[in-house]
């Protein structure tokens, strides 16, 4: 799952022992190891390499009860869990469906966290592919504009389908979010291809790049804003 820079070192381990009544021994402590007490079942772990380890699940709870992580970056990792479609190019399976996810925290009672995955919960959406366009997403739903769903079908004047980064099919605005991949020549042949086709289809497109995201929210929100209210958004 994705995180911010600062939560992906990897120089420690986050080891676990039970928490159960029969258990009275301190967390783990020992070099270059994280120690921790939970209390797990059969549901929060399963095998990886011969190791016992939490579920993809229980670990992204266990990160809603990470102080340090934001609202957006639980949201981030959630999204990244139930990103699944099936587009022409790419497809996708989701680690871990909505419904799953949904049904899983719905169970647990009494764990760190838990609020703020319920509330998490209610935010995700399915088909992001990338932290950028999630945290845009939520950018704009902050701001109160029409909603924009994760890889929206446009269909081009000949009957193609392509699907952009986020698109609203009301007002026919589309957001690209170009990242360094895109600096490739055969990407950037392909990434013409789609802007013409996009907006021969009669939408609006908002290109978005990391030197956007620099200059932060009311910038993106602005652009936004703009394509929107020139397809009739008022």
């Amino acid at each position: 799952m994705p995180l911010p820079a600062w939560a992906q070192d990897t120089s420690q381990i986050d080891l676990a022992r039970s928490a159960g009544p029969a258990e009275r021994l301190g967390q783990p402590r020992r070099f270059e190891v994280r120690g921790h007490r939970l209390r797990l079942g059969a549901e929060d772990v399963m095998m990886l390499g011969g190791t016992r380890v939490t579920t993809p699940e229980r670990t992204w709870l266990d990160l809603c009860g990470v102080r340090q992580l934001t609202m957006d970056d639980v949201i981030v990792a959630g999204e990244h869990l139930v990103s699944e479609h099936e587009r022409g190019f790419h497809p996708r399976t989701a680690v871990v469906t909505l419904a799953q996810l949904r049904a899983y925290v719905g169970g647990k009672r009494r764990v760190p966290g838990l609020g703020r995955a319920r509330i998490a919960l209610e935010l995700l959406a399915v088909g992001a592919d990338s932290p950028q366009e999630t945290r845009i997403r939520l950018m704009l739903e902050r701001a109160g504009l029409p909603p924009f769903k994760p890889n929206c079908v446009v269909v081009d004047p000949w009957g193609k389908v392509l699907w952009v980064d986020l698109g609203n099919a009301r007002y026919r605005v589309a957001i690209e979010y170009d990242g360094e991949h895109h600096l490739e020549p055969e990407q950037q042949l392909w990434d013409r291809s789609r802007n013409r086709r996009t907006v021969a289809a009669g939408w609006a497109q908002v290109i978005l790049t990391r030197e956007d995201l620099v200059r932060g929210e009311a910038h993106i929100v602005s652009r936004v804003v703009a394509a929107l209210t020139a397809q009739g958004w008022r």
